[in-house]
């Protein structure tokens, strides 16, 4: 039994790694998988269409075409057997005669092991020193390959399912299709379900049949630099589009910019001139003039009221009216002051006396002048435009009609005779 050679300090591949590549053999698959047939060519040799030997017949495994793909070759000769397999692998969208070999289950020995995962980095390597006691076969008369199923980092293993077959078979089939004008690019299992994970191949890289022609290479390379550079144009040809908009743009914009902000220096200055014009207006239509307060009361009074003096004073920053005089009731003036729309907290002032007339009393009454309710302001921008008033006409004398006769000259008088 081989002995296991101490791998503890090797470091085991990163989880992300693991997942961005599992998620990368699941998305090129698929998109394998939608490519058209004619592109088959320029997917690689990994994806060449699988054959099995079936007795005498040749049986298309994969991809699945219509009508089926078998090939039977036992009553032809050479040239028709070559020309029968190149058929079936060009209906299959292979037109370079690359295939690949798929074995039966019971030519292959599949099992599953449990490793460390600190193997998993040189796993090929450990499970050919351990071939002989995972199978009964020793490393150099098998033909193996490996995939990773999963992996336990709680108990640091993975799960790794091993397939293995002899040599003598894998070389009989690989040796009858390279016979037939095939070139083999792998041997793998006729039913591998791998799903996401990466397929079985038994046949060493060394044994491989061409690799992909300089010209397909230069194919592929050409069409990845094509999509890179269509992407790269996607993604700046709007920017570059936005840029030259903007520099367009940008003189318009600032032209706008200096005349919008001369039209607010305009608008400014000119609100600045209407408030100082109508400081003294404001001034002016704040409170009443005193002509109305004595027309107010000259109104409200009764014709029984005499009135020996009016007073309109200023008391701080209000107006004040105060009148004294005589009357029957005094009481009933404050009741009619109090309706008056000039005035307001009329109150009495000092004692009554009893007056100079019969059932007459002396009062003096003060009351506070209302507030002038402001006209209404509109802001000087939205003002109706005044119409300019044409200049009169200049009156120049009447000039006499053409026509027209001239007065006669006057004559002087006549000389009296004998002067």
């Amino acid at each position: 039994m081989a002995i296991t050679p101490d791998f503890t300090a090797t470091r085991a591949t990163p989880p992300w790694r693991q997942r961005l590549s599992a998620l990368w053999r699941w998305w090129s698959g698929e998109i394998s998988r939608l490519a058209p047939e004619r592109f088959t060519m320029f997917r690689g040799a990994a994806h060449a269409p699988m054959v099995f030997l079936e007795g005498d017949d040749i049986v298309l495994v994969e991809p699945k075409i219509a009508g089926g793909g078998r090939a039977t070759i036992a009553a032809l000769d050479e040239p028709r057997r070559r020309a029968a397999l190149r058929t079936l692998l060009e209906r299959a969208g292979e037109t370079r005669a690359r295939t690949r070999v798929a074995l039966a289950h019971d030519d292959v020995l599949v099992r599953r092991v449990t490793m460390p995962a600190a193997t998993e980095e040189n796993l090929r390597q450990v499970l050919a020193f351990e071939m002989d006691r995972l199978t009964p076969f020793k490393a150099d008369e098998v033909y193996f390959d490996y995939r990773v199923i999963s992996r336990d980092a709680a108990t640091g293993q993975v799960l790794v399912q091993l397939a293995a077959a002899r040599r003598e078979v894998v070389d009989a089939r690989v040796g009858a299709l390279r016979a037939l004008g095939a070139s083999v690019q792998g041997v793998g299992l006729r039913d591998d379900s791998s799903g996401s994970h990466a397929p079985i191949d038994l046949l060493p890289s060394e044994q491989r049949g061409e690799r992909e022609s300089s010209r397909e290479r230069m194919i592929q390379r050409g069409l990845l630099a094509a999509v890179i550079l269509l992407l790269a144009a996607a993604l700046l040809l709007p920017i570059v589009q936005k840029r030259q908009t903007v520099i367009a743009l940008s003189p318009i914009v600032t032209k706008a910019r200096l005349e919008a902000d001369a039209t607010d220096g305009i608008a400014r200055e000119l609100e600045r001139q209407v408030a100082d014009y109508n400081f003294l207006l404001a001034r002016k239509y704040r409170t009443y003039p005193a002509l109305a307060f004595i027309e107010e009361i000259s109104r409200l009074l009764p014709d029984n009221t005499w009135v020996q003096l009016f007073e309109l004073k200023t008391v701080g920053k209000a107006r004040e009216v105060q009148i004294s005089g005589e009357t029957t009731s005094s009481s009933k003036l404050i009741e009619i002051l109090e309706g008056s729309t000039l005035l307001q907290n009329a109150a009495p002032r000092g004692t009554e006396v009893r007056g100079t007339q019969p059932n007459t009393v002396r009062f003096m009454i003060a009351a506070d002048a209302r507030a002038r309710a402001q006209p209404e302001s509109r802001p000087i921008l939205d003002a109706e435009p005044v119409a300019a008033v044409p200049p009169p006409a200049s009156t120049a004398p009447a000039q006499p009609p053409p026509d027209a006769k001239a007065p006669a000259a006057a004559q002087p008088p006549a000389k009296p005779p004998g002067k």
